[in-house]
């Protein structure tokens, strides 16, 4: 007994089965009774509470091997929730990986023609210093060189300052190392931008010309002055214009098109294809200049090769003097 008292659930097991012992054998023994009708008026109340009991004890196994199997088909399906969770995390991260790239095969093709363009994966940034410097997954191996560009779809990013074999660190413009060349797009008018310290996540544009007259919304690109960036890539736009009336202490503020914050994939420019511009031909002579033309170059054949006293020149003030009437003639 001392040993029930202290399990419950065999307590609970010793009553059940009592419970159907007697069931049981009162079942048996109301069925051998097959007179007697104040035998069975007597006992039809307790086989009715019997009978009750008896399924009441049923439906509360019934109701626990159910419970059971609920809770086992609900973790199931929780499981199967969170694994359809993540997967579609994983599938919306491929969506918006692939717009990126998207951005990025775009602007390759576009400028298929000027770079060589090779793609990386922003890896990690260098600690406590959240705008200068970050690494990206290509090295010597993929043909990375030191001061080659580095650039997104939206514009210029930096420049390579260090090679691993299997690593680079990039130097952005948002630091004030890592400075470059530039100019108004419209009015090419220029300057330097380089990264602005009393304004995060600003670039300014400083060593302008005295005359410089700049406005809000400029489009300032890269300048190709200095030999690391090549000429005409988007870096920002105006946002602010000091004018102080010194050379020195004119500035403009840019807000880069790049969004350092939320950079991860890159471009490296491994080759520079500069297309020449076009030169416009020189405009041919009408017909009645070509006439004058010759008029003037038949005239000066036949005028007598005659000093300042008028008498004729040596052979060597001749020879000084051919030249120029012969450019005139050409003229």
């Amino acid at each position: 007994m001392v040993a029930l008292s202290r399990s419950p659930w065999r307590r609970k097991l010793v009553i059940i089965l009592v419970i159907t012992v007697f069931c049981l054998g009162l079942a048996r023994l109301t069925v051998r009774f097959s007179g007697g009708t104040a035998v069975k008026e007597v006992l039809a109340p307790l086989q009715g509470a019997v009978m009750s009991l008896w399924r009441d004890v049923g439906s509360t196994f019934q109701y626990v091997g159910r419970a059971r199997q609920i809770k086992q088909e609900n973790e199931r399906l929780q499981q199967q929730v969170r694994e359809l969770t993540w997967e579609n995390n994983r599938l919306r991260e491929y969506v918006y990986e692939n717009k990126r790239l998207l951005k990025l095969l775009d602007f390759k093709e576009r400028n298929a023609s000027r770079f060589t363009l090779l793609g990386a994966r922003v890896i990690a940034r260098v600690p406590n210093n959240q705008y200068g410097i970050l690494t990206v997954d290509r090295g010597s191996t993929d043909g990375v060189r030191k001061d080659q560009v580095v650039v997104s779809d939206a514009g210029l990013v930096g420049r390579i300052i260090a090679v691993g074999p299997h690593t680079s660190d990039v130097l952005l413009i948002l630091d004030r190392d890592g400075a470059a060349g530039a100019m108004i797009q419209e009015s090419r008018t220029p300057g330097v931008v380089e990264g602005g310290k009393d304004e995060p996540g600003l670039l300014r544009m400083v060593d302008l010309p005295y005359d410089a007259r700049l406005k809000k919304g400029d489009v300032v690109v890269t300048s190709g002055l200095g030999g690391i960036f090549p000429r005409g890539i988007p870096i920002g736009e105006i946002v602010k214009f000091e004018n102080q009336g010194s050379e020195l202490d004119k500035y403009a503020l840019v807000r880069p098109y790049v969004d350092f914050n939320r950079l991860e994939e890159v471009l490296i420019i491994t080759g520079v294809r500069e297309v020449p511009e076009p030169v416009e031909a020189p405009a041919q002579p009408s017909r009645a200049e070509a006439g004058w033309i010759g008029q003037n170059a038949a005239a000066a054949r036949h005028v007598p090769r005659t000093g300042a006293a008028g008498g004729r020149v040596s052979g060597q003030e001749a020879a000084g003097r051919e030249p120029a009437n012969r450019l005139l003639v050409q003229n």
